[in-house]
């Protein structure tokens, strides 16, 4: 992953000398759409991991409740 400070560094840069040619501008939306993918990645496990930590507690909870170790009246 790159260092957020020097992609920002980098893209203010480029924008020093934006007045006839556009392609700096186009490095710094392809940089940032790459840095966005790799957040949208990150998330998307961090939300794996919730769902089966979430699914792991569920079937702990039902076990308990079959082993007669907590009452399903007073768990919600």
């Amino acid at each position: 992953m790159v260092n957020l400070e020097n992609l920002k560094d980098e893209i203010n840069l480029r924008n020093a000398d934006l007045r006839s040619d556009w392609w700096p501008f186009v490095q710094n939306m392809d940089d940032i759409i790459a840095e966005m993918k790799v957040l949208k990645e990150e998330l998307d496990d961090l939300n794996n991991k919730i769902g089966e930590t979430t699914g792991m507690v569920k079937n702990l909870r039902k076990i308990l409740i079959k082993l007669e170790v907590i009452d399903d009246r007073f768990i919600f």
